[in-house]
């Protein structure tokens, strides 16, 4: 059984190898479901994309850099997910 996870592989089918906006923007064209917001400790909130399979860092959406992108609100990531990557309705982890 091949262990790399569906957004690994589109990552990969696509030719990309971190889930940057531009990456983030068609993924979420092609899959709008799925997508979440969670805390990353006192330093904000990041979105990211579930998958079925298993956690990894390829599923937290990046800058340029490689560094993950952070929010300082639940309200400021989900209005980025509803304006910039039209998921209306993203899980919110919040623990």
């Amino acid at each position: 059984m091949d262990a790399t996870d569906e957004i690994t592989t589109w990552l990969a089918r696509s030719g990309r190898k971190a889930l940057d906006l531009e990456a983030a923007k068609q993924l979420a064209a092609e899959s709008p479901q799925l997508w979440y917001v969670a805390s990353y400790g006192a330093r904000g909130f990041l979105v990211g994309k579930m998958t079925m399979q298993k956690f990894s860092q390829r599923h937290i959406l990046v800058d340029e850099a490689g560094q993950v992108v952070l929010f300082p609100t639940i309200e400021g990531a989900k209005a980025f997910l509803r304006t910039e990557l039209k998921v209306a309705d993203p899980h919110v982890f919040n623990f």
